[in-house]
């Protein structure tokens, strides 16, 4: 019973869920539900992720159509080109296997978020921390799961999409992700992709 109320607590603790998910395709996708080390936003960033890999067209409508601003950024997207191929390229993908949580993507990425958050630096380059070879994202100044990975999937204003890319990459099936403080954004987040 305690390990049904916690995992509907980590469910549903982020009010940006959208309603209309199913139980089963919540669990389906929550699959970092179990990794006690991991806080409420890294689990939800893993979910969220998978959500738009198991359901590409559910996530179009419950979560893409009516998300209009990047909040921190104060970017409207009524009218984002890259918000637009995002659906685009959600409604022709064909359902792709959850990212299963991992400790060496997840260690690589905690390196760099700890490294971040002292020495205020932002991107992928690392001083002290190993120069792992992952897809690699990085969000800086979101403050919930939704947001974080909104941020990455339409990457809005960054032509390569490297972002989505990996977010919806058939290569990748393990993912770390670490939330941390960062000295100029408040916050980071770094999800670390493997093969």
């Amino acid at each position: 019973m305690k390990k049904l109320i916690l995992f509907t607590l980590i469910i549903f603790s982020s009010a940006a869920v959208a309603q209309k998910w199913t139980a089963k395709q919540l669990a389906d996708a929550n699959t970092a539900k179990d990794i006690p080390s991991l806080s409420t936003i890294e689990i939800e960033i893993i979910m969220y992720i998978n959500l738009a890999r198991l359901f590409p067209k559910e996530f179009v409508k419950y979560e893409v159509v009516n998300y209009n601003a990047l909040p921190k950024y104060k970017k409207d997207l009524t009218k984002s080109t890259y918000k637009a191929s995002l659906i685009k390229e959600l409604n022709a993908l064909k359902p792709l296997n959850a990212l299963v949580f991992d400790k060496v993507p997840y260690e690589n990425a905690r390196c760099l978020g700890e490294e971040q958050s002292k020495n205020g630096k932002t991107g992928h380059e690392r001083t002290t921390c190993k120069d792992a070879r992952y897809g690699e994202n990085v969000s800086y100044g979101m403050d919930n799961s939704k947001d974080v990975v909104m941020q990455w999937l339409i990457d809005e204003d960054l032509v390569s999409l490297g972002h989505r890319k990996n977010c919806l990459s058939n290569s990748y099936t393990k993912i770390g992700v670490s939330e941390h403080t960062h000295t100029k954004y408040a916050t980071s987040s770094i999800a670390d992709f493997l093969w």
